[in-house]
C-alpha cells in the first residue's frame, strides 16, 4: 500500500484484497482497492461473465420502529413502497424490508448527515423510532455480470430470476448458511447484487462466493473499474 495517505478505515476485505496485490486508493477515509489487474481488463470480465468488488465504505443505517414510514416521509417526502421494494431520494436508495424496518444505503461519507436529518425528523415527530448507522458493522460484497445470477443461485436459495427478483428489490436471506441481505442494482443492462452481512462473516462469505464461482472465472474488480461500470 502506498505509505502517500493514512486512512484509517479498513473494509473486511482489507486482507484479501492485499494478499490478492491490489493497488490501493482511499475514499473517505477508507482504503479500497483501486485495481486488481487493469481497469480495461476488470471491465472486460464483469460485461462478460462475474465480478466481485468491495462496497463497504458505502453508508447505511436501519430505521425500525411502527411510524418508521411517516418519518422518512416526513424527512424526504417518500413515496409509498411495498415490503422488498425501494425508492431513490436525492442521494439516497431506501429499502422497506419490513412493516416497521428500512434500510437506507448513500455513498461513501454520506451516512452523517443521513443520520441526522432523520434523527431530527423523529424528534420533531416525538415517535419512538430508531436509526442506527450500521456502516462498520457490515461488509458490502456487489455481484457484477450476465452470470451473476446463476452464481447466486450456487450459495442461496432464492429465485434470482428477473420476474422473482427484479432491480431494486430487497430481501434477507440465508446466503452460505449466513443471514444477508440481498439488493439487485442492475448497472445499466449488467444484472448486479448487493450482498449485505455483519462485518465479521465478510471475508467468510466473499471466498464461499469466490469458490462457488470458479467455472466462470470469478475475479474481484477495484473501484476504478466499479466507476466505469456505474458511469455507463
Amino acid at each position: 500500500m502506498s505509505t502517500s495517505y493514512k486512512p484509517v478505515k479498513l473494509t473486511p476485505l482489507h486482507s484479501i484484497a492485499q494478499r490478492l496485490n491490489a493497488q490501493f486508493v482511499e475514499l473517505r477515509r477508507w482504503a479500497i482497492p483501486e485495481a486488481y489487474r487493469t481497469p480495461e481488463a476488470e471491465i472486460a470480465a464483469a460485461r462478460s461473465g462475474v465480478v466481485l468488488a468491495d462496497e463497504t465504505p458505502n453508508g447505511k443505517l436501519m430505521i425500525e420502529g411502527d411510524l418508521a414510514e411517516a418519518v422518512l416521509r416526513a424527512a424526504f417526502d417518500l413515496p409509498e413502497v411495498a415490503i422488498s421494494s425501494g425508492a431513490r431520494i436525492e442521494s439516497a436508495q431506501i429499502y422497506r424490508l419490513r412493516q416497521d424496518l428500512f434500510f437506507a444505503s448513500v455513498p461513501p461519507g454520506g451516512e452523517n448527515a443521513l443520520r441526522k436529518r432523520l434523527t431530527a425528523a423523529v424528534q420533531e415527530s416525538e415517535q419512538f423510532i430508531t436509526v442506527t448507522d450500521i456502516t462498520h458493522g457490515r461488509s458490502e460484497i456487489r455481484i457484477i455480470g450476465p452470470a451473476s445470477q446463476a452464481l447466486l443461485s450456487k450459495v442461496c436459495g432464492l429465485d434470482f430470476h428477473p420476474s422473482a427478483f427484479p432491480d431494486g428489490v430487497a430481501k434477507q436471506s440465508s446466503l452460505a448458511k449466513t443471514l444477508q441481505l440481498i439488493i439487485r442494482r442492475d448497472m445499466g443492462e449488467l444484472p448486479a447484487f448487493s450482498i449485505i452481512g455483519v462485518r465479521s462473516l465478510g471475508a467468510y462469505v466473499w471466498d464461499t462466493i469466490m469458490d462457488a464461482g470458479r467455472e466462470w472465472e470469478l475475479a474481484p474488480i477495484g473501484h476504478a473499474a466499479l466507476g466505469a461500470l456505474e458511469a455507463n
